[in-house]
């Protein structure tokens, strides 16, 4: 009896000692929810420019793409906006990096261009600040560094109002500006001594400053939840020492930047996000 007591104790002890080392054993968190989005892609073809400052046009493709959680309202995206990511945004101000891209000018495009040789793509990086100064009114700026054909600063400004004339239909637009400095203007609009003896156009020194002030505008229209299109307007005023640079002036040239486009996008689920 004895004995068999014993052996009871010692079995109680054992368990209970097993009971608090496996509760000593770390147990690792459950994985994160996977997370739901609504991912809207698209696509507009434009008629721009055919290179800054002329007076002809090129179809050139841009993409569209924005995320956001159900049952929040698609984010706001003028015709100049560059491609970029809020990291932070709390409703009223969003900001985030950006990018965009400038095509690449071929002396081929025109005869005006002969002798100027050619400027390749430009890439732009930097960041932007979007202000919602009423739920209608939004303010943006953006800061981008040029790598590539040029190699300088360009600030881009735009205030647009966005009204909804329908619950399908919305439309907006306002002013828009951009400064620059010298090195992201010259390979564009300077002329150099070599490049004035190859094309016969006066050497130009293009400095920095505002390169262009305008508007533009916007109406889209949704079909239903999954399908949207929209039609884009801009126009840009070349000023100051750009409108000046023989580019410009010259037969081929105009300080009149028009851009026309029209696109269509597709919104859609996606699952199991990890973020």
């Amino acid at each position: 009896m004895r004995y068999r007591l014993n052996s009871l104790v010692m079995l109680l002890v054992g368990a209970l000692v097993s009971s608090v080392k496996g509760s000593e054993i770390a147990v690792p968190p459950p994985p994160p929810a996977p997370s739901d989005w609504i991912v809207t892609i698209g696509a507009d073809g434009r008629a721009v420019p055919r290179y800054m400052g002329s007076n002809a046009w090129a179809m050139v493709p841009v993409p569209y793409f924005d995320m956001r959680r159900p049952g929040s309202p698609e984010g706001f995206h003028a015709p100049r906006d560059g491609i970029g990511i809020a990291v932070l945004n709390n409703g009223v101000l969003a900001a985030g990096p950006v990018g965009s891209l400038i095509w690449q000018r071929k002396q081929a495009y025109s005869s005006s261009l002969n002798g100027l040789g050619n400027v390749g793509y430009t890439y732009q990086l930097g960041g932007f600040i979007d202000y919602w100064a009423m739920r209608w009114l939004r303010a943006r700026v953006e800061g981008l560094q040029a790598f590539g054909g040029a190699n300088g600063m360009t600030a881009n400004l735009a205030v647009d109002a966005v009204v909804p004339l329908s619950p399908a239909l919305t439309l907006s637009g306002g002013p828009r500006a951009r400064a620059v400095t010298s090195g992201a203007e010259s390979p564009y609009f300077g002329i150099t001594p070599a490049q004035s003896i190859t094309s016969g156009l006066p050497v130009f020194n293009a400095g920095g400053g505002w390169q262009a002030v305008g508007a533009g505008t916007q109406l889209k229209y949704r079909f239903n939840p999954t399908w949207a299109t929209y039609g884009i307007l801009e126009y840009d005023k070349l000023v100051g020492a750009t409108a000046s640079s023989p580019i410009v002036t010259g037969p081929s040239g105009s300080p009149n930047q028009w851009t026309f486009g029209i696109g269509l996008k597709y919104s859609f689920a996606m699952k199991g996000l990890p973020f």
